[in-house]
């Protein structure tokens, strides 16, 4: 019932972090440049078609550039050129705004391996297609299959850096240290380097290293890595902390043999989840983190205060049916036991409704494929958007779309839609050429494939909810039963001793909200009119009544 569901975070928050560092590359962004023009002294005397080529491409006419470069390379008289043809090819589609296709073609050119003429411009034209479909599979994929001493040492931070994660996602969490600790200090790859290595080192439960490398990242200064995003990791590394110190604190509490004092490492807990500020996208998982570790120390006033944040107008298309739990072993803490019944009650009164319908969701779509499903699901939560009825709830749509990994996936799917846009749209010799209609299959291959895995991804996350609320159900239930015994054994003590409502009238104790904010700022009762600044800050005074039973 106790359980902490934020202590899985450390993966998810890894998933969520961003591929692009593209302002800081610099130095890439400079090797890359002399691409941007082709010295016409090259191709004096050659033929007058290569020369137009060449001439369409100086000139920005990159359509006309893409079809005679793919002339030239699949003109057998022209052999020599054919290497060279390839590669501007691909930059003609970059530029173009194709990088589907031009990431098809820069793939060729790398799977050929190191001896290509152009195997390092191609590998850092692909980096900057990765950066603009946020999909890193055919880099890892390239990466995965090159020998890590053929890689440019000039760009050493970067391709260092994505060896890692490929490791990382493998499982191979001693390869992946030592390919992180290897980026320098001074490259914008270096903080999200540290955050692995802190991911890494907390899975290993070297708690130590991971304490260091999270600290590292929140004393960063904000303008050291231009691009780098520190704010953000800031944050994660704030929530990492305070997920580090509540580990700890649960593992002591649980097992009386280990060294430690667990209030003291839940209050630490509790002072990182606190420092997350609300400007930052950590903000909410922060506040639900802090319900648990405030609860784990008895800090109820805390507790019931964040709850009332988190009930707030400002969260209310979020769902989290887990902070009803935290909110009803609060009360039942305090032996408010009409308070628990009604959290219970509200909980009971929504969320067995929610397991029903995901339930008979799931079954319907068992037979059909991911493709139907994506297509399904988007339109059902437009739907939901308007007002209209759906076979999910709203809040359940609203979760699993948004989430980083489906989000990941849903943007690459409008970028290749995008670039559908790009072909419909080109002048009529590209639009009509064999190029469009070979890159426009293949595309429109990559697209069902996309759309296929983003409809399956939903229906596990679904699935995995669902599985989530079925356990929330049945903590609930243990809490009510747990409570109706509590209840029996004072009804025991009050008949036994005598009541004490018959001997004299009990004094009724307004419950009120107050919010407590740190210096600096103003001290305003709570009239139940919600501001934003005040979220977060909330302390609710409640009567224990356990020490009067």
């Amino acid at each position: 019932m106790k359980r902490l569901v934020i202590l899985i975070s450390f993966a998810v928050f890894v998933l969520m972090l961003f591929a692009s560092c593209a302002e800081q590359l610099t130095v890439r962004e400079r090797e890359m440049r002399r691409y941007d023009r082709i010295d016409p002294r090259i191709v004096q005397g050659m033929p007058e078609a290569i020369v137009k080529v060449v001439e369409a491409y100086n000139s920005r006419d990159y359509f006309t550039s893409a079809i005679g470069f793919y002339a030239i390379m699949k003109n057998d008289e022209w052999d020599r050129l054919h290497e060279t043809a390839r590669y501007y090819y691909a930059e003609s589609l970059f530029r173009i705004g194709l990088y589907q296709p031009a990431e098809y073609q820069l793939a060729e050119i790398l799977f050929e391996g190191p001896d290509s003429h152009y195997f390092v411009s191609a590998l850092l034209k692909l980096l900057a297609v990765t950066y603009e479909t946020q999909d890193e599979r055919v880099l890892f994929a390239i990466l995965s299959n090159v020998d890590y001493s053929a890689l440019p040492a000039k760009f050493a931070n970067e391709l260092t850096y994505y060896i890692g994660k490929i490791h990382f996602y493998n499982g191979q969490d001693d390869q992946a240290l030592q390919m992180f600790s290897q980026v320098k200090d001074y490259s914008s790859f270096y903080p999200k380097s540290r955050y692995f290595m802190g991911v890494i080192q907390v899975r290993q439960e070297m708690f130590a290293e991971a304490l260091k490398s999270f600290t590292e990242i929140r004393e960063m200064p904000d303008d050291k890595y231009i691009g780098g995003d520190i704010a953000k990791l800031k944050g994660m590394a704030e929530l990492a902390l305070g997920q580090l110190y509540y580990a700890a604190a649960w593992a002591v509490s649980r097992d009386r043999e280990r060294e430690g004092n667990p209030l003291a490492l839940f209050n630490v807990s509790l002072n990182y989840f606190t420092n997350v500020g609300r400007d930052n996208e950590q903000w909410f998982e922060s506040l639900f983190a802090r319900t648990w570790a405030s609860l784990m120390i008895s800090r109820f006033d805390a507790t019931l205060g964040t709850v009332v944040t988190l009930r707030s107008p400002f969260f209310t298309d979020i769902y989290f049916p887990e902070i009803n739990v935290v909110e009803a072993v609060a009360y039942y803490n305090l032996c408010q036991y009409d308070e628990v019944n009604r959290v219970i009650d509200y909980f009971f009164g929504i969320y067995p409704g929610f397991n029903e319908r995901m339930n008979s969701w799931l079954e319907e779509v068992s037979t059909k494929t991911g493709l139907d499903i994506y297509r399904e699901l988007l339109t059902m939560y437009r739907d939901a958007q308007r007002g209209d009825p759906t076979p999910l709830p709203e809040s359940v749509l609203r979760t699993i779309v948004y989430e980083p990994l489906f989000q990941r996936k849903y943007n690459h799917i409008k970028e290749i839609e995008r670039e559908f846009g790009i072909i419909e749209n080109a002048p009529e010799a590209f639009r009509t050429s064999v190029i469009a209609q070979d890159i426009s299959k293949k595309m429109a291959y990559q697209l069902a494939t996309l759309r296929d895995e983003a409809g399956r991804m939903l229906v596990q996350r679904v699935q995995e909810l669902n599985n989530e609320l079925g356990q929330l159900i049945a903590d609930m239930g243990a809490i009510r039963f747990e409570m109706t015994d509590s209840q029996v054994r004072v009804l025991e003590k009050q008949e036994v001793f005598g009541r004490r409502a018959e001997e004299e009238p009990e004094e009724v104790v307004e419950k009120e909200m107050n919010p407590s904010v740190p210096d600096g700022y103003y001290y305003w009762p709570f009239d139940g009119e919600y501001w934003e600044d005040e979220l977060g800050y909330y302390f609710f005074q409640v009567e224990n009544i356990c020490r009067e039973q």
